[in-house]
């Protein structure tokens, strides 16, 4: 029977953050958001490999019962008045087919894909599982491992009189700040006229904190949902650990 044989890569950074957060006040600024991009790339990749992994487990046992099934049910056919049997593994082997394809598609899918595959697997959203707060957290953090991740522009738009737009409307992090603003961790009445503070909302110890625990959060619920259903969890995603001030 193939298989595979690997280590998750939130093992290596789970060990690099362990020892790299204590000792962040301690780095030269551009040394610190680097590591904050780390952070949030790391966060990001574990919300969504852990919701796969969900899905992945759901799908196992159906799969790995047709595969290994030699004797498979048959089903009654008439042809022109005469009864017969057919063997149902032509249409067994299909299922196990799409199961395993989509198995190996949430291996490098993207999160709206898998938040697609996610409605058709399960019947629910995620949005329904974590609820409507945490979903919004993990939008937000989504908005911004795609701008650290990528390598895209760090920017605020400024206005005509030169003054920075603190409403991120239509902005690369614009769910990301939505998230800030409710919790009251962003306020723009109160925002800082300089630009390049502005943008830099995202390398503050308490925004890290909260899409941090966020992702641990969203960890959580899916290995406790796991755990109810009874799913076999073969290889999932190392657990995070919630990061303290």
């Amino acid at each position: 029977m193939p298989g595979k044989l690997g280590i998750s890569s939130i093992v290596y950074a789970k060990a690099f953050i362990a020892r790299s957060w204590v000792n962040r006040t301690s780095m030269e600024e551009y040394e610190r958001r680097g590591f904050f991009n780390f952070l949030y790339i790391t966060a990001c990749g574990h919300a969504e490999t852990i919701i796969a992994d969900y899905l992945k487990s759901v799908l196992f046992i159906p799969t790995f019962d047709i595969m290994k099934t030699t004797d498979f049910a048959k089903r009654k056919v008439i042809d022109n008045g005469s009864e017969s049997l057919v063997s149902t593994e032509p249409e067994q082997r299909a299922v196990q087919r799409i199961l395993e394809r989509t198995t190996a598609e949430l291996e490098r899918t993207p999160m709206d894909r898998i938040e697609s595959l996610h409605a058709t697997i399960c019947g629910s959203t995620v949005r329904a599982v974590v609820g409507p707060e945490l979903h919004d957290k993990l939008k937000g953090l989504l908005s911004v491992r795609n701008v650290l991740a990528h390598g895209r522009l760090l920017y605020v738009t400024l206005e005509d009189s030169g003054i920075a737009d603190s409403s991120f409307e239509q902005h690369p992090f614009e769910n990301a700040v939505k998230c800030l603003r409710q919790s009251g961790l962003f306020n723009a009445n109160a925002a800082p006229a300089d630009a390049n503070e502005l943008y830099s909302l995202i390398y503050r110890d308490d925004v890290i904190l909260y899409f941090w625990n966020a992702s641990v959060e969203i960890g959580r619920l899916y290995r406790e949902k796991a755990s109810r259903e009874k799913l076999v969890s073969i290889a999932w995603v190392q657990q995070l650990e919630g990061l303290t001030p």
